[in-house]
């Protein structure tokens, strides 16, 4: 975390004197000096936090280096705040000015002061560097591999008894089938999924198997780990070649080059069928570095790699198959939990009294088979004695850190956090500020990810678009579970696994990055910098003030909040989703440095003329409240890049919401900087619509209300929108000529002409919805047209008789939506040409429609025959039922 703090400091430092200089005075020397001072302590840092998990005094030096930085990122942000230039002209102007110079005065000799005292803790800090003998971050360290060298935890996978291991029958046969059967040239199978799932305790019972030892000529085994030598690597290859086929290894192995391994390697392996297996590798360079070494003979060889990065198979060039190893099912983890925490007892059954218990901290495990075997092992001593359980239970995250019984559980899940590179460690920690089994929304990740400034600018990408490269990385690490995708194929909702959140809570803590109100004692002392509320926290006690707090997330819909939050003069990042107020707390308009304030599903009504004096904002999300309208002083955020308040009410249809909005002010054309804005409704307001056009930034509009007349402002607007990806609207057809559209709704549009001509030839739409949206009797698609359409929602075309679809379109769609369209006869003509569609869901569709695609009777049964899943929705009796006809 230190190496991240210091960058942001060190970007802080040269935005200062890059936009500043005229401000700064008499500090710009110190300023330089304290630059050169950082820049020389983060070239060891990365060394130093690689070593710190091992060695305490490392620790508290890297520790130190990290609050120093903080501390200096709050004296820096709250100069730039104070020196920032002020706008305007005239008399008035000149003597606020005037006021402000003295001010400033006064200010910068107390930052002068406040810089020299940092100065000389950063000089101390790097002083006691010294004596840890550290590497520069362009220097070799070899610190992480002797560590893991000597303190392996993968090894206990190799050794498993039979008894120990459950569920692993079926892929072990797959696996088997897969190495011995198949084409004769040489091909690689992956074992992939997260630290603790078995990889490799499954691939050394298929590599240890009779049909395995029978069918290759030479075995071999390597664990790799991140810090891989090539010589090491080709060196234990040859040598287990070697051994396992009882063959002498030459007195000069440890001398040999990498060309001489190789060349043994391929003359050693040149006719036979051999096998080797690479465990635990982190990059594909483990294997590009040592390819050479293994010839293709057509003989049927086979390379297994198991690995936690998902799309590791992708960059190898032979692969065959690639097993994704899956948590265990309820049943085989009860048995494995038995197995293990009842070993003592007769057929390994759980006292009745301990089952409820037992559940509780299995569920935990969620499948996971290491975890459920080292908590099984530690309860097992613990003598069926319900507290001793209870504690277990309650106090998890207690227990990894400090009792050795599990030391290794948590060494296998912290491995993965551990080979994290330096910027993404503390994204991933950050994680914690989300409550227990919370679905974390891709979005709002993403975008506290941006706010917390954990994301670097990489040329040519927006911040949002690398902070998603962030959780695809996370993901791809098998760090985070995907719980749903959307239809463009991104991350829609995640999580993490449960034990791996408990880790991140203990780093979490470790590294002062957050403080969940949950009880925990905080000291007085203690600088805590991101506080998170959740459901169960405590109320924040009215004697901890949090003077350095920069983040405050609420989670709950019943903390009061009482003590206001006059005391968190620092504070970047406020989350008050569905908390209880009536009224916009009028100190919030006080918090200058505020970049990020969520009001989610609060009861709010309006917002102050006052929230003017948050400049800094850059993302104002008011989805789910019931303010109507925005003041004028909403157009001086010129910062602001996200803007959203919409909510949903089902007044003129049962099958889809209307979308209410917010009115915005004149002058909205000055917020130049954003990217979304959402939920604005335009009614008879032109100029507001023409000035859409000044927000070349944006990538996402949701319009509301937009008159018949507004369309060639509208046409105007658009033209200037280039970067737009996505419209929530309302409207004519000649939206067709936006060539970057992905997502669109169209909403009371009440359109006489076709709407799939008009919109077919978009190269780019993914999703299409028409609600209520066309008064015609007939769509027709034409050969060729939506070619990425994944999903097609019909609803309420009360006049629609006929779908037809050409052959050659919509090649991929996944889903299609028929809701109330009450005179429609049949299914579309040609939906059985539709090779990729999954789902077809009707929605209170007449009997008459029905029958007409039900199983073997239906007269258009054959169309639809193809599709994975056929749902019926209908009420009956006041509720909704789901029926399946396929």
């Amino acid at each position: 975390m230190a190496m991240i703090a210091v960058q942001v400091v060190l970007e802080q430092l040269a935005s200062l004197v890059a936009e500043e200089t005229r401000f700064l005075g008499g500090v710009r020397g110190g300023i330089d000096e304290l630059r050169d001072d950082l820049c020389s302590m983060k070239s060891f840092l990365q060394d130093a936090e690689e070593r710190s998990e091992s060695d305490p005094g490392l620790r508290a030096w890297v520790k130190q280096v990290r609050d120093v930085a903080y501390d200096a990122e709050d004296i820096l942000e709250e100069f730039m705040l104070r020196f920032s230039p002020s706008h305007g002209s005239g008399f008035v102007h000149f003597l606020r000015d005037s006021y402000r110079s003295t001010l400033k005065l006064s200010a910068r000799h107390r930052l002068a002061a406040h810089l020299e005292s940092i100065k000389a803790r950063v000089r101390a800090i790097s002083e006691r560097r010294n004596a840890f003998s550290l590497n520069r971050i362009d220097m070799p360290s070899t610190s992480s591999a002797t560590v893991e060298k000597w303190h392996d935890p993968r090894i206990a996978s190799l050794y498993l008894d039979e008894a120990d291991v459950v569920g692993i029958e079926n892929p072990k046969h797959l696996l088997v089938s897969w190495l011995v059967e198949g084409e004769e040239k040489l091909s690689s199978i992956s074992v992939v999924g997260m630290g603790g799932l078995g990889k490799t305790t499954l691939v050394k019972k298929v590599y240890d198997s009779h049909p395995i030892r029978r069918s290759f000529d030479a075995h071999s085994w390597v664990t790799v780990s991140k810090s891989f030598a090539m010589a090491e690597l080709l060196r234990v290859a040859l040598q287990g070649f070697l051994v396992t086929a009882n063959e002498p290894v030459p007195d000069n192995l440890q001398s040999m080059t990498d060309f001489h391994l190789i060349d043994a390697l391929r003359n050693y392996l040149g006719k036979r069928r051999y096998v080797i297996v690479l465990d635990d590798v982190w990059h594909v360079n483990a294997w590009e570095t040592i390819k050479y070494a293994f010839p293709d003979c057509n003989c049927g060889s086979r390379i297994i790699f198991t690995t936690r990065i998902g799309n590791l198979a992708e960059s190898i060039e032979n692969t065959s198959h690639v097993y994704d190893l899956q948590p265990l099912p309820e049943n085989e983890a009860w048995t494995l939990f038995c197995m293990k925490a009842f070993r003592g007892e007769q057929k390994a059954v759980c006292p009745p009294e301990l089952e409820e218990m037992s559940r509780d901290i299995l569920r935990k495990c969620e499948g996971l088979p290491l975890a459920i075997v080292a908590i099984g092992g530690l309860l097992s001593k613990k003598k069926n004695q319900g507290l001793e359980w209870k504690k277990v239970r309650d106090c998890l995250a207690t227990e990894l850190k400090s009792n050795n019984e599990i030391g290794s559980l948590r060494r296998i899940l912290q491995l993965s956090y551990d080979n994290l590179p330096y910027y993404l460690k503390q994204c991933y920690l950050y994680l914690s500020v989300f409550p227990e089994d919370h679905l974390i929304k891709r979005m709002k990740l993403i975008r506290l990810w941006i706010v917390e400034r954990f994301v670097e600018e990489k040329q040519g990408f927006t911040m949002e678009e690398v902070a998603e490269d962030y959780l695809n990385e996370l993901v791809n690490r098998s760090l985070i579970q995907v719980v749903e995708m959307n239809h463009l194929n991104r991350v829609k909702k995640c999580r993490v696994h449960d034990l791996m959140r408990e880790i991140i809570l203990l780093k979490s803590r470790e590294e002062s990055l957050v403080m969940i109100a949950n009880g925990t004692r905080i000291s007085k002392n203690e600088k805590v910098r991101r506080l998170s509320i959740h459901e169960n926290s405590e109320e924040v006690q009215s004697d901890m003030r949090f003077p350095y707090l920069w983040s405050f997330l609420s989670f709950s819909s019943h903390h009061s909040f009482e003590h206001g939050f006059r005391n968190y003069k620092l504070l970047r990042v406020l989350n008050l989703d569905r908390a209880p107020f009536s009224c916009f707390p009028p100190e919030l308009v006080e918090l200058i440095h505020l970049r990020y304030l969520s009001l989610r599903r609060n009861m709010i009504r309006e917002l102050p003329e006052s929230i003017r004096k948050l400049k800094y904002l850059e993302i104002l999300d008011l989805k789910g409240s019931t303010v109507s309208s925005l003041p004028s002083g909403i157009t001086q955020l010129t910062c602001l890049c996200h803007l959203r308040n919409y909510r949903y009410s089902f007044q003129s249809s049962l099958f889809f919401p209307d979308t209410l909005g917010m009115r915005v002010p004149s002058g909205i054309g000055r917020l130049t900087s954003l990217q979304k804005l959402i939920g604005v409704e335009v009614n008879e307001d032109y100029e507001s619509v023409r000035e859409f056009g000044k927000l070349t930034q944006l990538r996402r509009l949701g319009i509301l209300k937009l008159r018949e007349g507004q369309g060639m402002d509208l046409c105007y607007t658009l033209e200037r929108l280039v970067h737009l990806t996505a419209i929530l609207s309302a409207l004519p057809g000649w939206i067709a000529s936006l060539q970057y559209i992905s997502k669109l709704v169209l909403q009371y549009s009440n359109l006489k002409s076709d709407p799939l001509k008009a919109l077919q030839k978009l190269p780019t739409l993914v999703v299409l919805e028409l609600r209520q949206a066309y008064a015609g009797e007939e769509l027709w698609c034409d050969p060729g047209g939506f070619s990425k359409l994944k999903k097609l929602g019909l609803h309420e075309l009360e006049r629609l008789q006929r779908i037809r679809i050409a052959k050659g379109s919509m090649p991929w769609l996944e889903r299609l939506d028929i809701t109330a369209c009450s005179v429609l006869e049949t299914v579309p003509d040609g939906i059985e040409n539709l090779k990729n569609i999954e789902d077809l869901v009707l929605w209170e569709m007449p009997s008459t429609f029905i029958k007409t695609v039900e199983r073997r009777r239906g007269e258009d049964f054959w169309r639809v025959q193809h599709i994975t899943t056929i749902t019926r929705m209908y009420k009956d009796g006041g509720k909704w039922v789901s029926e399946t006809l396929l």
